[in-house]
């Protein structure tokens, strides 16, 4: 019998946008999120002794701390928005990140389905639906940094008074359907509130009518413009040749 793990905060930030870079810029990208993140955590109270493990994939970080700084991660998402604006008003490349915040048992080995959660949200396409809403709205600053926190770690962070600068006000809901994770998670992008996200959250879960073509004919009719044609033809008035 195996004993259940110890429960891990995990911290994941990923570069949007970073394969659309030249290779002089992207090849600063590791750089410049690693010292980002350090910035934030550090502003957080979390030092490098904090950090369990940590992978850097390219262009972004996931790291493993004690459940402890779960608190603390929140509050370096906020430091991070902060930090990354200010990166791109002076410095190239510009960066704009994802965020992801979970909680739960991770061993030193072997599979871990937290890891696994932490992943889906990531990478969850409803989270990358709801950032291209908010990126289309008339904002140079907006959407600089988006977070997604599972709801078991929002919900054990915000249960007594564990963060300084990350409020709970500041999340939406966000249903998750990624893969076998189907769950809600909840969102916080900088300079939206939680009205606004959900409206986009909604927008995003509801499909775009399917297009039509309409052909309106006065007098002979001697041609039909129309995309792919399926099912019956059906010509009312005029004269079919």
């Amino acid at each position: 019998m195996n004993q259940v793990p110890q429960h891990r905060a995990l911290l994941g930030v990923d570069v949007i946008g970073s394969a659309q870079l030249p290779g002089y810029l992207m090849n600063a990208i590791p750089g410049t999120i690693s010292k980002l993140v350090e910035d934030a955590l550090a502003r957080s109270g979390v030092g490098p002794d904090d950090v369990l493990s940590l992978e850097s994939p390219g262009d972004g970080v996931l790291m493993v701390l004690p459940s402890g700084q779960l608190g603390a991660l929140l509050d370096a998402a906020v430091h991070l928005d902060q930090l990354a604006i200010e990166h791109n008003r002076w410095s190239k490349p510009e960066v704009r990140l994802r965020v992801a915040v979970h909680v739960g048992p991770v061993g030193d080995k072997g599979f871990h389905r937290a890891r696994v959660i932490h992943t889906r949200l990531l990478d969850a396409p409803e989270f990358k639906d709801l950032l291209k809403h908010c990126r289309e709205e008339p904002s140079e600053e907006a959407a600089t940094t988006a977070l997604i926190v599972s709801t078991e770690a929002l919900e054990t962070a915000f249960s007594g008074d564990h963060t300084q600068v990350a409020r709970r006000s500041d999340f939406a809901s966000l249903p998750v359907m990624h893969k076998e994770y189907r769950h809600d998670a909840w969102v916080r992008v900088p300079g939206f509130d939680p009205r606004s996200l959900a409206a986009f959250a909604k927008a995003g879960s509801n499909p775009k009518p399917e297009a039509r073509t309409y052909n309106v004919v006065h007098g002979n009719m001697h041609g039909i413009q129309a995309g792919n044609v399926g099912g019956d033809l059906n010509f009312n008035g005029g004269r079919r040749r």
